[in-house]
């Protein structure tokens, strides 16, 4: 049913999608699934225990267009590797060749000095959690695409604390230059058809190192209106409640589950974060249905999670990510405008960052002007949380991976809204190196302020500390947490090694082994879930 024989598919799903009904919508076309007031069906979109299947179907053309706009930003497809890792022994191995290349034959934490992109930097070598070296470009727009400045700069605070720039990072960071190209495809969710929606490609590095390595397990973003105005009929399309869906790949995780895991650790401690589930992909460019491997499908953070956690969605949300995220200065560029109210303009971000950097000398007008701004305590379970996941690739090392929204029913009070956690929930309690976040943050300087002013606040650190304990004596807990990823292991394990295992060229795992020992393995989730707990207690617990 899915081989070649479904040449013949791109055709009768085209004269699909021109079959219309009486109200000028598709055939198929029902309101609870397709309409823009349907109810967001979780239970369907994102069932816990179970893996779904999803079909993506694009014209040849379409795809070739994907392909020529990508090979236009980083070049040809697997130009950076040899396979799963790109060489460098597993997931994370296809990073950028002239930034491993300045770190051969150092230690983490060496100097080391790199050229990338017509940028060249001294800063140190930083460490993945697999293991490979990288030169780290500077913060503050020093690195790859950043315009660092011509001694290579270091951050602004003099210190060594990463920033936005590099693998990962966000703004002068970036390793995709520009925003993948949408094109219109079918797809195709248990026995219902949505037409003409909007795919492309996603990520910063998850889709630089899948494209440079040349594994054909790329990150995707769905936009299910994108194109209504070309198809009318389409207008306001959603998918069972939802306009926006991405498809993440774990091309840093050989578990496969992290992603999922750590999204849901958070929403479930309170936190704003997307609902996840696993999804089979199977993508059909000319050829027959392919099987593209194990995703993790998430909602997008407008609406419906603004309506679940704040109570509507006519606020204002901005994607942070550049050099302005780190919230010293106020930046328009470094914070997209993601609904029609953020269009308006960025009064509550100016706001919250003037309030941030105000004069600390009176404490407490300080703490009452920033919390007039700013959910203070919303950020602060954030921040416990993602210390005690491991949440390295987050703010406080990277420019990215956050949203805010601004609340119109608080006068525009802002709320951190978390997002992206593929490399959770490994490494230890150390330092704050690359790959890991420690307990006290400590080691994050006034570069990053939303940290440093915030936890140098007594009140406001006892409170950090409080929701770290709370959340290692709850969802931490080692038995509770090893059940759950040993339950969600076994969930995905036929889509991954089993009888419906991910295929040569579309995965980034180099055995069967390395997902088994992603679980039970000396440095495996098992592990991480067994000492987590203790190192919270040991670090903030009663003597």
């Amino acid at each position: 049913m899915f081989g070649r024989s479904r040449l013949g598919a791109l055709a009768a799903l085209a004269l699909l999608s021109t079959a219309c009904g009486d109200d000028g919508r598709p055939d198929g076309w029902t309101d609870a699934t397709h309409g823009k007031n349907a109810k967001p069906a979780y239970d369907v979109v994102f069932p816990q225990g179970q893996v779904n299947r999803m079909d993506i179907t694009v014209a040849p053309e379409d795809w070739q267009a994907m392909q020529d706009d990508m090979t236009g930003m980083l070049g040809t497809f697997g130009s950076r590797g040899s396979g799963p890792g790109g060489g460098g022994g597993g997931p994370g191995g296809a990073l950028p060749v002239e930034l491993t290349q300045a770190c051969e034959g150092k230690a983490a934490g060496e100097a080391c000095t790199a050229t990338f992109q017509g940028n060249s930097f001294t800063s140190t070598c930083r460490q993945l959690q697999d293991g490979m070296l990288f030169c780290q470009p500077r913060g503050g727009g020093g690195g790859p695409g950043g315009g660092a400045p011509p001694d290579g700069g270091v951050p602004p605070d003099g210190g060594t604390a990463p920033g936005g720039g590099g693998p990962g990072g966000g703004g002068g960071g970036d390793l995709i230059p520009n925003t993948p190209v949408y094109v219109p495809s079918t797809v195709r969710f248990g026995d219902k058809t949505w037409w003409h929606v909007g795919v492309r490609f996603k990520g910063n590095s998850s889709l630089s190192q899948s494209w440079g390595s040349g594994v054909g397990k790329l990150p995707f973003r769905l936009h299910f209106d994108k194109f209504e105005d070309e198809y009318p009929e389409i207008d306001n399309q959603r998918f069972y409640g939802f306009q926006k869906l991405s498809l993440s790949n774990s091309v840093a995780d050989a578990s496969l589950i992290r992603d999922k895991v750590a999204t849901d650790l958070f929403r479930e401690s309170g936190v704003p974060a997307s609902h996840t589930a696993f999804v089979a992909l199977y993508v059909d460019h000319g050829e027959g249905a392919e099987y593209y491997g194990l995703y993790t499908l998430a909602e997008d953070p407008g609406d419906p999670l603004l309506n679940s956690f704040f109570g509507t969605d006519k606020g204002a949300l901005y994607e942070a990510d550049g050099v302005g995220a780190r919230l010293q200065t106020f930046d328009a560029e470094s914070f997209g405008p993601e609904t029609d109210a953020a269009e308006e303009g960025w009064s509550s971000v100016e706001a919250l960052i003037s309030a941030l950097n105000a004069d600390r000398s009176d404490a407490a007008a300080w703490r009452a002007n920033l919390e007039a701004k700013f959910d203070v305590d919303g950020f602060l379970k954030w921040l416990a949380i993602a210390a005690v996941a491991q949440h390295w690739d987050a703010y406080g090392a990277m420019t990215h991976n956050y949203y805010l929204y601004a609340h119109p029913g608080e006068n525009g009070r802002v709320h951190w809204i978390t997002w992206d956690h593929d490399r959770t929930l490994s490494g230890g309690g150390g330092g704050g190196g690359m790959g890991s976040v420690s307990l006290t943050r400590d080691e994050v300087t006034n570069a990053w302020p939303l940290i440093r002013y915030v936890l140098d606040e007594p009140t406001y650190r006892a409170a950090y500390q409080q929701y770290a304990l709370e959340a290692a004596r709850g969802p931490f807990a080692p038995e509770a947490l090893k059940a759950r990823f040993s339950a969600e292991h076994a969930l995905i394990a036929p889509w991954v090694t089993g009888e419906n295992a991910e295929r040569q060229g579309f995965t980034f795992l180099t055995s069967p082994q390395q997902f088994q020992d992603a679980l039970t393995g000396t440095s495996g989730l098992l592990q991480f879930a067994g000492q987590r707990a203790a190192q919270v207690e040991a670090a903030f617990g009663t003597p």
